[in-house]
């Protein structure tokens, strides 16, 4: 009878391992692919890979690999990947970006994990506006991030020195005569914004032509807005700030949004257009500023209409992610209303979470965030159409041919129009 006690214990033991191996394999690490421009500034950079460490520990079999990419840069390199059936886990883009990712199926369909959420109930604390964009074809294809509008940003210390109060500026005519009291070429100059092609540019200037009236399409977007009267007298309103009035700075035409900061946080310039994110990052790249208390912001300019960019975020999950399941629960935790507070007190970007932007107290009482949220209800998105980006394009090139003076303002936009209305003429 003793070998049948030792086949016993052989197949006991084999069970023990089998199960034991199991519960390995039940509890196997993987790895995430996470992609973020942010991880490319600071402080950002150091908040977020903070983040994915306490990621980590609440998720022992889950590790996170961190991949930085510019901000110009991302779309590029997102559809390249993706096309070719890699790419990130978890990435980070604006929402105007979201209609060409979702055009071309580069985005995961969250609707099934959502409904295991609580559906309806679990995207209940999110603005509706920011929900909105992020769905396709009914489905909820991202998850809202930041949500802001666009302020001046201003340095306090250089008003008060010129015997200027922006709290009183109520026009863009203003404004132009601010900036003049502003600059002293070739040490200060009153303003600056991103000239480059850089998807900051349009965040930027969109004020511009809505408040002149104007838009960048038609209503139903089949056609460029850009011949009207209103389009043509904001475009070479922002033009002659830098060729006529030289209240910015030399080079702008390659500036992007950090190049500018940059200036600000260096006196260089007296104020920007910019929201959460500008203190903090201005503050990262020169401290002796003191950016907290030497900053503050304003709502923008009025011409015909008062409206201002808005600026919503937005994390998608890429469909060729192998581990969805684990994808989720990073999405679940960047979005959640701990790390959405954690983002504010960090890196002072307000959320589209209404219980964190409408109820948390570190918000209500930031004298950057209680301006921006004043300006919610003036905001006003960019079309929401797979092309945009194209286009864009086509009108940052006309901006610069203007700014450099190889075009006038009038001919530049009117061949932008021509180029637009053709890019809208393939669409199917």
């Amino acid at each position: 009878m003793e070998w049948i006690r030792r086949i016993g214990a052989v197949i006991l033991c084999l069970g023990i391992a089998v199960g034991f191996s199991s519960f390995l394999g039940a509890q196997e690490k993987v790895t995430l692919r996470f992609s973020d421009w942010h991880l490319t500034e600071s402080p950002w950079d150091k908040t977020l890979a903070d983040a994915m460490a306490l990621f980590e520990q609440r998720h022992p079999n889950i590790k996170i690999a961190l991949e930085p990419v510019s901000y110009k840069d991302k779309e590029t390199k997102y559809t390249v990947e993706l096309a070719a059936g890699k790419g990130p886990d978890i990435f980070h883009v604006h929402a105007f970006s979201l209609p060409m990712f979702f055009d071309k199926g580069f985005a995961m369909d969250l609707t099934p994990f959502i409904d295991k959420e609580g559906g309806a109930k679990f995207l209940e604390p999110w603005y509706p506006l920011c929900i909105n964009l992020m769905k396709h074809k009914g489905k909820v294809r991202a998850m809202p991030g930041d949500y802001m509008s666009m302020v001046l940003v201003y340095n306090t210390e250089l008003f008060k020195a010129a015997g200027l109060d922006p709290k009183k500026l109520k026009t863009w005519e203003e404004f132009l005569e601010y900036n003049k009291k502003l600059s002293k070429p070739p040490e200060k100059w009153g303003f600056a914004a991103p000239g480059a092609k850089d998807p900051g540019f349009e965040l930027r200037f969109s004020p511009f032509v809505w408040s002149f009236g104007g838009d960048y399409l038609s209503a139903d977007h089949k056609k460029s807005a850009l011949d009207s009267k209103e389009a043509k007298e904001a475009f070479k309103f922002f033009v002659e700030l830098y060729t006529k009035h030289k209240v910015m700075p030399p080079g702008v035409t390659s500036m992007n949004p950090q190049d500018v900061r940059t200036q600000l946080a260096h006196r260089k310039i007296a104020w920007e257009i910019g929201s959460g994110w500008t203190a903090p990052i201005v503050n990262a790249i020169n401290p002796e500023l003191k950016a907290f208390d030497v900053l503050d912001a304003v709502p923008l300019p009025v011409k015909k209409n008062k409206v201002t960019t808005i600026w919503l975020s937005s994390w998608v999950m890429s469909p060729n992610t192998k581990h969805p399941k684990e994808a989720w629960e990073l999405m679940k935790f960047i979005t959640s209303k701990e790390m959405e507070l954690n983002w504010f007190v960090k890196n002072r970007v307000t959320s589209s979470r209404k219980d964190v932007s409408d109820k948390a107290p570190e918000i209500l009482n930031d004298k950057f965030a209680s301006v921006i949220a004043s300006q919610l209800p003036y905001g006003k998105v960019v079309p929401q159409i797979p092309q945009w980006p194209e286009i864009v394009d086509t009108f940052t090139t006309a901006v610069q041919e203007a700014m450099t003076e190889m075009k006038t303002p009038e001919k530049a936009l009117a061949d932008a129009h021509g180029r637009i209305n053709s890019i809208l003429a393939r669409r199917k």
